[in-house]
């Protein structure tokens, strides 16, 4: 296994998991779901490819994860989370992702299947979530943005920007802006 962890039957991941994680908290299909002990973004998730071989789910950046969720309804929709569905060459299949769970994805055959497949198991993972009084991720789609944020640049960058600011009579604002909206 360390020396090829591409080459790991679906059979022996699944029950390395559940030795360390315990039983999956979601399975169906060709997929399980795991919950770990570490915080930030506690899943594992694991899918079979169908020639017996184990897939882990992408990981996730979960320290760059945005904490914690909102107290969201009991009736959450799904739909409003963000999907992208795309072509994994490696895989040869479609995969989706969503931003807010960044540790699960679901491969397929079909653009379709792959997005069906996914919003079924957040919709498990955020039943789960909710039955262990865990904190639901927010939709992106729903979160309040205040048009602000701060970016520390180096020195050098920040007097730069404020040259070509100032000859085009712009401040610094408006120039990063006009920039930002003009980026190819």
């Amino acid at each position: 296994m360390r020396e090829n962890p591409r080459n790991i039957r679906y059979a022996d991941f699944a029950k390395i998991c559940e030795h360390f994680f315990g039983p999956p908290r979601t399975s169906g299909g060709s997929h399980a779901v795991f919950k770990t002990p570490w915080p930030g973004d506690p899943r594992v998730n694991i899918q079979n490819d169908h020639g017996g071989q184990g897939l882990p789910g992408p990981p996730g950046p979960g320290r760059d994860r945005q904490e914690g969720g909102s107290d969201v309804s009991a009736t959450i929709d799904v739909s409003r989370y963000t999907y992208r569905v795309t072509w994994s060459v490696e895989d040869h299949q479609f995969v989706a992702t969503c931003p807010e769970f960044p540790s699960l994805s679901w491969l397929t055959d079909t653009q379709d299947e792959a997005l069906h497949g996914l919003a079924t198991l957040i919709a498990e993972v955020v039943d789960d979530l909710r039955a262990d009084g865990e904190p639901v991720p927010e939709p992106l789609s729903s979160r309040a943005y205040s048009g602000k944020f701060n970016l520390r640049i180096g020195a050098q960058l920040h007097r730069k920007l404020a040259m070509e600011a100032a000859e085009e009579h712009l401040s610094l604002n408006q120039y990063i802006l006009r920039r930002l909206t003009n980026a190819p």
